[in-house]
């Protein structure tokens, strides 16, 4: 799914509204109380604050409540929040003509946040607007009949032909050019949520369009801070499944300090932070608020479907030529990479995470082509390779982000390219703009820090990072411009495949491949934290749901 902002998001600064009563009576559905504010934090900003764009857990993991698609998740913890659910869609497609034919029908009498009718004619153009500003997402739509014509005519106003819609009847029909193995999946994408027809056609970031979700956007200061505001048009009665929120306002401050962000919340200044707590701080939280701690619960762990690796720009040299890249992940000290992130992360060597289908610890950890990721690499064969290569002394630049702990190890990892003949350097950028950075092709960035959470539980979610026919000039997800014949026509042809199951084992062979190839660094998969004031109620109200995390319409004060 995304990538946590530059490591992950989460940390703001304490300006949380203590002493706000609780207003409203006790929540029937747990134990809460209805109404109230909490302040929450990121350590950096969202990339963006516009559904068409948004592609990091810092946008992501907020917007989910507040543009909501035809189809979502379910709103549980465990296996049952990876289940699909319809949105705001009456009930799940219909599909036919051989798996390339959609239908649905939107719920009647939905209204945005500022008081319009959500029209079924909305949901083309919020794939237009995807499509029009060459999103991350776009390659997950251009299997929609006339998509590619769409972008390659030019004309944002053009209709794509491949979608047909009926305001009266609410009816939404889609058809794509050939079937799509998780396109259910793509319809529950946060960049399938609905905006309005007449939402123009650039980065609203600084105003986000009006929603359907439980909640809008009702303030964005770049940099500072964003503001969501319950939707007072949504209704879960209208759209069943769908919380509708319990807090009034939820306002998250952008606090560069991961120390700040724990110490914050341990004094009960700041209601929640996105990321994990800092590491020199850790001990003491899980001591005090863990599972078994000595106060009241208020930390939690949570494994996710995420790998973090590094990229090597295949298109640049020295990543050009395949020893060099295969002499990275030889001498690449997975353990010291591992530490920096105070045993969150657990290092490995495959691509798909563990909980994935295709993934298998043979891969990841047993028999890793490059050696075993919980031991010392074998250095003195890299520092071999790369004399062997010619490229020993020659510059690398090395990308990350100031968000921590990307930031150290963004550092380490150009340390560790010296260590194998390189002269490598660190260049930081802030967290907010990173990955449309690295994302653009005239940055030609060589080198850096990437990570990838699961939008959904399907492989195709991982591997369209490395297909080749998702390269794009901006906003490109594929930073290692991988464009590999096997992988490509492998990818294309198991997209097609309905029964994942019948499959498993063609995903396997891809990500053996994949791994065995070199042309990206997977060094491990990493753990999430839940961390809260004594304000929230922690049983009844911490949600954690395996795809979108920490589920904020659910949050409900004491």
């Amino acid at each position: 799914m995304k990538k946590l902002g530059g490591v992950l998001v989460a940390a703001v600064m304490a300006i949380a509204i203590l002493g706000l009563a609780s207003c409203g009576g006790d929540d029937e559905g747990g134990g809460g109380a209805e109404g109230g504010s909490i302040t929450i934090s990121q350590t950096s900003q969202p990339d963006f604050l516009d559904p068409a764009l948004s592609y990091t857990l810092n946008g992501w993991e907020p917007m989910w409540v507040v543009y909501t698609p035809l189809l979502t998740y379910n709103h549980e913890e465990g296996q049952a929040g990876s289940e699909l659910i319809p949105g705001l869609a009456e009930e799940m497609p219909t599909v036919s003509n051989g798996g390339k034919t959609y239908e649905l029908t939107l719920r009647k009498g939905l209204k945005y946040s500022d008081g319009t009718p959500v029209k079924a004619s909305d949901f083309e153009h919020s794939i237009k607007r995807v499509l029009n500003l060459e999103s991350g997402g776009a390659p997950f739509f251009e299997v929609i009949e006339g998509a590619e014509d769409y972008v390659s005519n030019g004309d944002a106003e053009a209709d794509i032909s491949g979608i047909e819609t009926d305001d009266s009847s609410g009816r939404i029909t889609i058809n794509l050019t050939a079937p799509e193995a998780a396109f259910n999946n793509v319809i529950a994408m946060n960049f399938g949520g609905l905006v309005p027809g007449d939402t123009p056609f650039r980065n609203m970031s600084g105003n986000p369009p009006p929603s359907a979700g439980a909640y809008y956007l009702s303030k964005s200061v770049p940099n500072r801070e964003f503001v969501m505001t319950k939707n007072p048009n949504f209704s879960e009665e209208e759209v069943p499944g769908v919380p509708e929120g319990s807090i009034e306002t939820i306002t998250t401050k952008i606090v560069p300090s991961l120390s700040k962000q724990t110490q914050d919340v341990i004094d009960n200044k700041l209601d929640f932070m996105q990321d994990p707590p800092d590491a020199d701080q850790k001990a003491e939280v899980i001591e005090r608020f863990g599972p078994d701690g000595t106060e009241e619960q208020r930390y939690e762990e949570h494994k996710t479907l995420s790998t973090y690796y590094f990229f090597m720009n295949s298109r640049v040299a020295p990543f050009d030529d395949p020893k060099v890249r295969e002499a990275v992940n030889i001498g690449l000290d997975k353990p010291a990479i591992a530490r920096l992130f105070a045993g969150e992360l657990a290092p490995g060597c495959s691509f798909l995470p563990p909980g994935m289908p295709g993934y298998t610890e043979e891969i990841d950890v047993d028999n890793c082509p490059w050696g075993d990721p919980n031991e010392a690499p074998d250095l003195e064969k890299a520092r071999q390779m790369i004399k062997e290569a010619g490229v020993d002394g020659t510059e690398v630049t090395v990308w990350g982000n100031s968000d921590e702990p990307t930031g150290k190890v963004t550092q380490a990892y150009a340390d560790q390219l010296n260590k194998m003949g390189f002269d490598a350097t660190p260049k930081i950028l802030d967290g907010g703009v990173y990955f449309q950075t690295i994302g653009n092709e005239d940055t030609e960035a060589q080198t850096g820090f990437t990570n990838w959470f699961a939008d959904f539980p399907h492989p195709i979610n991982f591997f369209f990072l490395v297909d080749g026919g998702t390269i794009q000039p901006t906003n490109n997800q594929n930073f290692s411009y991988t464009d590999d014949q096997k992988i490509n026509e492998e990818y294309a042809a198991l997209q097609k495949e309905p029964e994942l199951e019948s499959v498993t084992d063609r995903w396997e062979a891809l990500n053996d491949y994949l791994v065995e190839s070199a042309y990206i660094v997977p060094y491990g998969h990493r753990k999430l934290a839940t961390f809260t004031s004594d304000r929230i109620d922690y049983e009844d109200c911490a949600v954690f749901n395996p795809l979108l995390q920490t589920d904020y319409s659910l949050f409900c004060l004491k």
